[in-house]
C-alpha cells in the first residue's frame, strides 16, 4: 500500500507537470499568434506603402513625360502671343514709312507717325506687365543701373545720373535690362602736390 501511495504522488505531479507543460505551450502559442496577428498588420502596411510608391513613381514618371512633350507646343505658343503682340507695332510702323515716303512730307506728318509707334508700344509693353524705368536725374542706384562711365560735375551733380544711353526695363517688378547711364562725379580738388 505505500508502494502504490507513494506511485500516486508522483503521478499527481507528473499530471501537474503535464497540464504546466501544456499551459505554457498554449501561452507561448497564444504569444506566437499574437505577434504573428500584430506581424501581419505592419507586413500589409509595408506592402500597401510600397504599392503606393510605386504608383507615385509612376505618376511623376508620366508627369514628366508629359512635360518633355508638352514643353515645345508651349514654347510656340508662346513666340506666337508674343509676335500677336507686336503686329498692331508692325503695322503702325508701315503706315508711318508709306506717310513719311511720300513727296512733300511735312515734319508735323512725322512726329504724328513717331508718336503713333510710341503709343502702340506703350500699349504692347503696358498688356505684358512691361515699365521703362526713368534714371535721368535720379541719385545712381547700382540694382538698376550700369555705369558706362562718370563725367566731372558739380557738388549738387555728385552721383547723379546725368545722361541715359540705354533705358532700364522691367516686366512684372523684377529688372529684366538694367539702364546704361553716365553718371556725375564731383571734381576732386587739386592736391598740394599739384600746385
Amino acid at each position: 500500500m505505500t508502494e502504490k501511495t507513494e506511485k500516486k504522488p508522483e503521478a499527481k505531479n507528473a499530471k501537474e507537470q503535464q497540464t504546466a507543460t501544456a499551459t505554457k505551450e498554449e501561452k507561448t502559442e497564444a504569444a506566437e499568434t499574437e505577434a504573428k496577428a500584430k506581424q501581419e498588420p505592419a507586413q500589409d502596411k509595408a506592402q500597401e506603402y510600397y504599392q503606393q510608391l510605386i504608383r507615385l513613381q509612376a505618376d511623376f514618371e508620366n508627369y514628366r513625360k508629359r512635360n518633355e512633350r508638352e514643353k515645345p507646343f508651349l514654347i510656340e505658343y508662346g513666340k506666337a502671343e508674343t509676335v500677336k503682340s507686336f503686329l498692331g507695332l508692325y503695322d503702325t510702323v508701315i503706315k508711318a514709312q508709306e506717310e513719311t515716303s511720300k513727296e512733300g512730307t511735312e515734319i508735323k506728318h512725322i512726329r504724328q507717325g513717331l508718336k503713333m509707334i510710341f503709343d502702340e508700344f506703350n500699349k504692347v509693353f503696358a498688356a505684358a506687365g512691361v515699365k521703362i524705368v526713368e534714371s535721368k536725374g535720379k541719385p545712381y542706384d547700382p540694382m538698376t543701373q550700369e555705369v558706362v562711365t562718370t563725367i566731372p560735375c558739380e557738388d549738387k551733380d555728385d552721383c547723379l545720373v546725368l545722361q541715359e544711353l540705354k533705358k532700364g526695363v522691367t516686366m512684372d517688378g523684377k529688372m529684366i535690362r538694367a539702364a546704361q547711364v553716365i553718371v556725375g562725379k564731383k571734381k576732386e580738388a587739386p592736391s598740394k602736390e599739384q600746385k
